[in-house]
């Protein structure tokens, strides 16, 4: 948590939105995010391990930390259709064994501008900007930027971090 908190400290503006990459599972780093964020988006390929390890952490996210909507979005399929697909897979699982509401916000093709703008170290809207993933990264955070502001933070990690912004930005 230590490397976070200072980047935090490192920002200059304030802030509406902050996209958090965590790691796939549910090791503490994670569950930490979890359990202090207002949105939940959930990554998911068309993999057997991916579905598992993501109703593995919203099993968890819903059991420990009471986050009962989790966002979905489908990773490396070719088709809207395949994403879809995936989504019901989950829809599935979930519905008969959780206590949670899922919402589909979209999909990111296989792309291979994307493999090539990791390889340069560049976000693929800027390595290739017309490429079909950076169209759904766009896509997605025009999505995000409509989705309406928390009043006020959740808890635990959330409040401190939300402090410290503040802090930061007055």
């Amino acid at each position: 948590h230590a490397g976070i908190i200072q980047a935090f400290s490192e920002l200059e503006d304030q802030l509406d939105v902050l996209i958090v990459d965590t790691a796939a599972g549910i090791g503490e780093m994670v569950t930490s995010f979890v359990s202090a964020v207002h949105e939940v988006i959930v990554v998911v390929c068309d993999e057997p391990t991916s579905i598992t390890d993501a109703y593995a952490l919203m099993k968890v996210a819903s059991q420990e930390f009471g986050v009962r909507r989790f966002r979905i979005l489908i990773n490396m399929v070719r088709t809207e259709q395949e994403a879809k697909a995936v989504f019901a897979k989950l829809i599935r699982v979930t519905d008969r064994f959780l206590d949670v509401a899922l919402q589909y916000v979209g999909w990111v093709p296989f792309d291979d501008h994307l493999r090539k703008a990791v390889q340069r170290q560049k976000p693929v809207f800027e390595a290739s900007p017309t490429a079909p993933a950076a169209r759904a990264f766009r896509e997605l955070a025009e999505q995000v930027d409509r989705w309406p502001l928390p009043s006020g933070p959740r808890g635990h990690l959330e409040f401190f971090v939300e402090q410290l912004v503040g802090a930061g930005s007055a």
